[in-house]
């Protein structure tokens, strides 16, 4: 049987086939790399978005009962702990309420400090938790007079 004029059949060696799997190589273990690190920064930023969540979440609660009822007990200088488990919907959070008196004097009666600081653990790329993170967040309840 006689060839066509112009046919080639070479085809790649085995160093060109070992070096192009190299680089394809290289490039999925960067491809890699970069969605583990970028699963991990989208845990963290879920995790601080329902940490603020949360500790607003505690800020509405406390300021529409100080505009009902300045006097309760809830509303009482104090520290308040909820800890890991104990937040409906959010078992991976732990909450810290302090509420201080009429801080420095300024408004004698009429008004409290309310921290709320939640605590969580990211999830890591790995599926792991991570150290303990925290938000704080603070404002001052004054009552209607």
């Amino acid at each position: 049987m006689r060839r066509p004029v112009g046919h080639n059949e070479r085809g790649f060696s085995l160093g060109e086939v070992l070096v192009a799997t190299l680089i394809l190589a290289i490039g999925l273990v960067g491809i890699t790399t970069g969605l583990q690190y970028t699963t991990s920064g989208v845990e963290v930023g879920k995790g601080e978005t329902t940490a603020a969540f949360l500790a607003e979440q505690r800020l509405e609660w406390l300021k529409a009962l100080a505009l009902t009822n300045w006097g309760s007990a809830t509303l009482k200088a104090g520290t308040t702990m909820e800890g890991y488990g104990s937040i409906a919907d959010a078992s991976l959070y732990r909450r810290v309420t302090t509420i201080t008196d009429s801080p420095g004097g300024a408004c004698a009666a009429h008004c409290k400090l309310v921290q709320v600081t939640v605590f969580y653990r990211p999830v890591t790329g790995r599926g792991q938790l991570d150290q303990e993170r925290r938000l704080d967040v603070i404002t001052m309840l004054v009552t209607r007079s």
